[in-house]
């Protein structure tokens, strides 16, 4: 399967790192564990894991005794993940991998977990079997998906701006992660691919981000439209930031802003059924 477009080049897989794990993906990684608490001796698959949050947050609950993979199409990502991982926990391994061909064994994995990754995947229905298929009878997936981009004001802010600075194709782009923002429509997916018990929550994060001069463009710098934004003038650029700043300004305070962002929080579990 071809790369989908919404893949970090050059320093992207670093920018995502520096600004966007502090302020929404670590957070959001431990909403995620919170709902599937990881056991000592577990073995675990870290599906689309980009730079490993996720992961390494999992590693010392599991212990000396469980073992985690994380798999994701982009070796940037994967570069970092390595560099990122700390010792102690269990065992740490990353493997570059399309999700529809999982490099795993059948009911290799006592749980799935994906951190908003599957918005991205062009074909969900085969990417959720795979994940079913290297789950063990009894083990549980945990999915994080956005909700509709209107219930990430950030996003909306910066989406608008791009709009009128940079184009409808860029801000489009820049969209892509509230691609598939149905709540419903997951759940029958879940459904679909085989898997039981299923559920959908959402759940409201708080989105902590520095001054407007600093965050603004570091989370542009870590999306896949960074190059874009980076090619427009230094006017422009200065003109989104301060375009966003307005259209976030109740939210902001002496450090920055603090921004609510909904995702979805999908769970579900392999019975014997359906293969």
């Amino acid at each position: 399967m071809a790369e989908d477009p919404w893949q970090l080049t050059g320093s992207g897989p670093e920018n995502y790192e520096r600004y966007q794990v502090p302020s929404v993906f670590g957070p959001l990684a431990r909403l995620l564990l919170q709902h599937v608490p990881p056991h000592p001796g577990q073995r675990m698959l870290d599906v689309a894991c980009g730079t490993g949050i996720v992961a390494r947050l999992a590693a010392p609950m599991l212990g000396l005794e469980g073992s985690v993979l994380g798999v994701d199409l982009n070796a940037g990502m994967l570069d970092v993940a390595r560099r990122e991982s700390l010792s102690g926990g269990a065992l740490l391994e990353w493997k570059q991998a399309d999700v529809v061909a999982l490099p795993c064994q059948d009911a290799e994995f006592d749980m799935v977990l994906c951190q908003q990754g599957l918005q991205f995947f062009p074909d969900k229905g085969t990417a959720l079997r795979e994940m079913r298929r290297v789950l063990r009878q009894g083990g549980r997936i945990a999915l994080c998906v956005w909700c509709d981009i209107e219930h990430s004001p950030c996003h909306v802010a910066i989406a608008q701006a791009l709009r009128r600075h940079a184009g409808s194709e860029v801000a489009r782009r820049f969209e892509a992660p509230f691609a598939f923002g149905d709540g419903d429509a997951l759940h029958r997916a879940l459904v679909a691919a085989g898997f039981q018990d299923a559920e959908v929550r959402v759940e409201v994060l708080e989105r902590h981000l520095l001054p407007p001069e600093e965050s603004i463009p570091g989370l542009l710098a870590s999306t896949p439209v960074g190059p874009e934004v980076a090619a427009l003038s230094g006017a422009v650029r200065h003109a989104i930031v301060e375009e966003v700043a307005a259209a976030l300004a109740s939210y902001r305070h002496e450090g920055g802003f603090t921004v609510p962002q909904s995702t979805h929080v999908a769970l579900a579990t392999r019975w014997p059924g359906r293969t």
